[in-house]
């Protein structure tokens, strides 16, 4: 409890000060003494506000603390207990839990001894509950297995609902599930989050049970894995890591904790080399944090990325403008037909404004209530970002794919600009070629026309033509290959940002890109340097001039997010959407009322969902190298989902069936606890 007060105070600061960087820890934690300083200056920045700002923050849902309280906790703190708190922080590996690693051996459950055994973990379970929320859970429960009746469908139930950040609930389904249908997905996805927070002891029996009839599982070994990991048996917990991997090379979370154990004794390369597999199929913030700290950048080919990326996905290569004239006779026709595409440009343009105003209004009020959320949030325990889910994966596996990333109000990309620049210095000198040509023509002519003379109109205007379209020639040929090649590169990269911002930022902020894209791309190709030339005055039969005509601007395709996938667990679905990977709870009407607060922990490791007649039949829980074959893996981590991987796109569909439905398959791999602890701390004893 002192702990979570002294890591709550650091918190409070953070959200007071509305701190963006995050600091770098220091080397040794904070005396009891700076502390208090600590608290003080708090108290002051508190005092010191005035009654707007006040108001503000309680309009945001940011109760002030009762800082006194908070106070007397932390003076009742020693050093030694802050040094200890701190050390259980930042450390790689888990302490040796002698008395329930005994536990843990001391117990062999059979098949027949097993309902009783779920049945004794429930009740303790049930204990550990608040009695307003266990009632809750049962109610729940009971509303569940009125209106659903496949006989999986309550353990898939329970998983969506620990995916959608309710734990304690979802350890309570599970629970109710494997007294209902104790198979070998409900018992490994029961045995999985029983070890992530904070039961290991109790989840080993249920793990080796399985273990004994499907020997060869991936997502067995690596569940008996995490559990002796967060007990404190490094070598055995390296066993069954190493059993899993050699079943599946890039399994997400057996690399991961791989990777701490090297870590441990000091094997930096080995521990980068887990590291990179682990996140190879499973990327998450924490994974790329453990990298850097261990000295290795992630490069782009170190992620895995699904999406296709689309070609020319706004249409830009499909507009069309008036031709370059190489010649007098086009030049005119020409020069009306640009003046036209010019305004209809102009028009769109202003249109676009209207719109980009508008979104720009509706981005800020976004953005001001996702801090709200983020506010609410860190007082609650509950999961809340200012940033898309997909945002860190795409930065490390778009961002060095992508120049031109400073672009994010014009699409210019001054690199490739520099050639447009440089061509009209050309086209200057290709002017002065005509200025002296035609300073030779009127010396020529000077003197033969006029009254009496012998005005060579048709050789004049022959002559002077030849002069106009050979600058014609030259400067629009020359300038429309300098911006073809340019055009080009403008559509290449504009395409690259917009692929790369529909996955960094959130839908909202994504329409005004995409409207200050449209913008910037009708005003590049309006202003393209064409030059124009009249017919020779001397020309006195001027051929028949025809309207300058124009097509119509062509519209931009649609650049909605067109990768939506949808993992269906019944009651629970995660859409993926680009940058966003959305849960969403629906079950007849079933209605979870939880307080925030009741759920302050949140799951980490791994999901796999397929579907169960097609995959691992007769193998035990579904395994992590099932998502090669048919289904789809999702990341989970402290903060929510966090990558979705295997087979994503328009459609999840395996044998004409979509990922999973209620027929389908779950299997729940837990990720590294590294104090483990958690809201089961203690139970059973």
């Amino acid at each position: 409890m002192k702990k979570n007060i002294l890591l709550c105070s650091f918190l409070l600061i953070a959200c007071i000060s509305f701190a963006q960087i995050k600091p770098k820890q220091k080397d040794k934690p904070p005396t009891q003494k700076e502390m208090t300083e600590m608290m003080n200056e708090m108290q002051s920045m508190t005092e010191g506000m005035n009654a707007e700002d006040k108001k503000m923050l309680d309009s945001m849902g940011f109760k002030m603390p009762d800082l006194k309280a908070v106070q007397k906790t932390v003076a009742g703190l020693s050093d030694a207990q802050i040094t200890k708190a701190n050390d259980d922080n930042n450390r790689i590996v888990p302490l040796k839990d002698a008395a329930r690693i005994s536990a843990a051996l001391s117990l062999t459950i059979s098949d027949a001894a097993m309902p009783a055994y779920i049945e004794k973990i429930h009740g303790l379970v049930t204990k550990k509950m608040k009695p307003d929320q266990a009632a809750r859970a049962e109610s729940i429960y009971m509303a569940l297995s009125q209106n659903i009746g496949s006989s999986n469908a309550i353990g898939q139930t329970a998983v969506g609902v620990l995916m959608d950040g309710k734990p304690m609930l979802a350890i309570y389904l599970m629970g109710k599930a494997c007294k209902k249908l104790p198979d070998a997905d409900n018992l490994n996805n029961y045995a999985a989050v029983l070890t992530n927070f904070g039961a290991e002891q109790l989840a080993i029996p249920i793990l080796n049970n399985l273990s004994k009839k499907y020997p060869a599982n991936s997502t067995i070994y690596n569940n008996i894995g995490q559990a002796w990991f967060g007990l404190g048996d490094i070598e055995k917990a390296n066993k069954y890591m190493d059993s899993a991997i050699r079943l599946y090379a890039y399994h997400p979370q057996a690399n991961f904790t791989k990777c701490l154990i090297e870590e441990s004794k000091g094997n930096k390369t080995g521990a980068i080399e887990a590291g990179k597999r682990s996140i190879k199929k499973g990327y998450s913030l924490a994974k790329a944090n453990k990298l850097e700290k261990l000295g290795y950048q992630l490069k782009s080919d170190d992620v895995d990325w699904n999406a296709p990326m689309p070609k020319d996905e706004l249409g830009l290569n499909n507009f069309k403008w008036p031709v370059y004239p190489k010649n007098v006779d086009e030049s005119k026709e020409a020069e009306g037909a640009w003046e036209m595409f010019k305004q209809e440009c102009e028009v769109k343009i202003n249109e676009l404004n209207g719109q980009k105003e508008m979104l720009e209004e509706q981005m800020q009020a976004a953005q001001q209530n996702r801090e709200k959320q983020l506010l609410q949030a860190s007082q609650t325990g509950t999961g809340a970002s200012l940033f898309p889910e997909m945002m860190y994966k795409a930065l490390i596996k778009l961002g060095p794919t992508v120049k031109g990333i400073e672009a994010v109000n014009n699409y210019v990309f001054a690199d490739k600009f520099q050639a447009v620049l440089d061509a009209q210095k050309t086209i200057a000198a290709f002017e002065k070629e005509e200025e002296e040509d035609m300073r030779i023509f009127n010396k020529k002519y000077a003197d033969q026309f006029g009254e009496g003379k012998s005005n060579p109109f048709d050789s004049a205007c022959k002559e002077e033509n030849k002069i106009r379209n050979r600058f014609l020639k030259k400067a629009n040929g020359f300038m429309e290959d300098v911006e073809k090649k340019y055009l080009r590169e403008v559509s290449r990269q504009t395409d690259n940002l917009l692929y790369y911002r529909k996955y960094t930022q959130w839908p909202d902020q994504y329409a005004y890109t995409t409207v200050v894209a449209k913008i910037s791309w009708l005003t590049i190709i309006s202003r393209q340097i064409v030059s124009f030339r009249n017919r020779s005055t001397y020309c006195q039969h001027p051929p028949k001039e025809k309207d300058p005509q124009s097509d119509s601007l062509q519209n931009f395709d649609d650049v909605a997010c067109k990768y939506i996938s949808t993992i269906n667990l019944g009651c629970f679905t995660m859409t993926s959407q680009c940058s966003r990977l959305i849960g969403d709870f629906d079950c007849g009407g079933i209605t979870i009322h939880a307080k925030q607060n009741d759920e302050t922990n949140r799951f980490s490791g791994s999901v796999f969902v397929g579907v169960g007649k097609s995959i691992s039949v007769g193998k035990g829980p579904l395994s992590a190298e099932a998502e090669v074959i048919a289904a789809v893996g999702v990341e989970i981590g402290e903060n929510g989902s966090t990558d979705l991987v295997g087979k994503v796109g328009a459609n999840i569909n395996v044998a004409g069936q979509t990922v999973a439905g209620v027929e389908g398959r779950v299997g729940v791999n837990s990720g590294p606890s590294v104090s483990g602890k958690g809201m089961l701390q203690g139970i059973g004893q």
